[in-house]
Parts: C-alpha cells; structure tokens; sequence
C-alpha cells in the first residue's frame, strides 16, 4: 500500500468526484481510477459506492477516510519532528523541481541567484509535476518550481501561496532531417500520412499539454 493511495482517497472523500481529484491530483482520470482500484484491492472491500452520483463512499470507506485523515497527519507530524533534528536545516532552502527542470533549468538560475545574493545553502528533490506540488502544500519544501500554463493550471491556492514567473518557455516540434538538412516531416502534414513522434511520458504535465494542442 502507497501512502499516495490514501491521499487520493482522501481527496475523492472531499470532491465526491473522480474527475475533479484527478486534476487536484495532477494524474489522468484513468490513472487516479486505478489508484482508487488498488486501495480497494489491498482493503478487500469496495471503499466507493459508484452506483450514485456524485460519488459517495461506503460505510467502509467512510471507516477509511476517518483512519486515513489520522494515518497521513500523523505521518507529517513524524516527518517535522525528523526534520526539527537536523542541526543546520534551518540553514538550507528546500527546493521542489520537476525533473526537466532540475536538469535544464535550476542549475544555471540557481548560479545566477547565488551571483546576486552570495552563497547560499540548498536541497533540490527532483519530482514528477504532481508530486512536487504536493511536497509544497505538505511543507516539505520551501519553494517550487514548476511548469504553469492556463490550460493546465498548478491546482494550488493563490491566497496562500504567490507565484512569480521566472522564465517563458516555447513548445515547438522538431524534425529530423535528411541527407541534405532538410526536415524529413513538415506539419501540419498530409491527411492520410501518419506523421510518428516522440512524445513525453503518459501523465507526464508536458504530455497533457502536446495533447491538448493535437486536438486543436
């Protein structure tokens, strides 16, 4: 059992709806259905009753989500106590990145910052997009730095935390190119010639935008 399944599950409590905790959760619709699925299968029960609308728990999963609020707080209680032992933590800025970013990004803005301001001591923790922002809204870091667009919005509230853009980023399609240099696929393309391409990992925050803007 993932602590993340509790997490869902805790979340599905709150929306009574699987395709709003998807997007809460930074996971696809059929994706965050098989987490649900999965803690189901380790509890031998079903935990969501999906014969009404909205969703609504059993009276098992109602039994689950009062344990599950217990287990995930008393885990982030465990987790500052650790951390108040850590001598110089107070010393270290905590950073959250997903992993593109982390290798692309971070290091050169990272210099420039410490350029600006003098040395100073930081902890990067490469995560999926997801995973970060929840590392964020659970105090596990002191700042994130993330992907943002319009369509696909970071599902964090504006009141409590404050966004500053760092840079502008371009998705753009690239070619392969032939014995000449030239591009071997051109888009838009021909209607009856499949065009191949390397697209990111299912799930992945950059995927769901390619997505949407093939289906423009």
């Amino acid at each position: 059992m993932e602590t993340k399944w509790l997490e869902d599950f805790v979340s599905l409590a709150e929306t009574r709806s699987f395709s709003r905790s998807a997007v809460l959760r930074h996971v696809t619709q059929p994706a965050f259905s098989r987490r649900i699925q999965a803690l189901e299968a380790w509890a031998g029960v079903d935990l969501v009753d999906r014969s009404s609308y909205p969703t609504r728990l059993t009276p098992a999963g109602e039994l689950l989500h009062a344990q599950a609020l217990e287990i995930l707080g008393a885990l982030q209680s465990a987790r500052h106590l650790v951390r108040s032992h850590q001598g110089d933590s107070a010393d270290v800025i905590e950073f959250a990145v997903p992993h593109t970013l982390a290798f692309t990004f971070f290091p050169h803005w990272l210099m420039d910052l410490q350029a600006h301001f003098g040395p100073l001591k930081s902890r990067l923790t490469a995560l999926n997009v997801h995973d970060a922002a929840m590392r964020l809204s659970e105090g596990g870091c002191d700042l994130l730095i993330a992907y943002h667009h319009p369509s696909q919005p970071l599902q964090l509230n504006p009141e409590r935390y404050d966004m500053l853009v760092l840079g502008r980023e371009t998705l753009a399609p690239f070619s392969c190119a032939d014995a000449r240099g030239r591009a071997v696929y051109t888009l838009p393309g021909d209607k009856g010639r499949h065009i191949p391409f390397l697209n990111y990992a299912p799930g992945a925050y950059l995927a769901r935008l390619v997505d949407l803007i093939l289906k423009e």
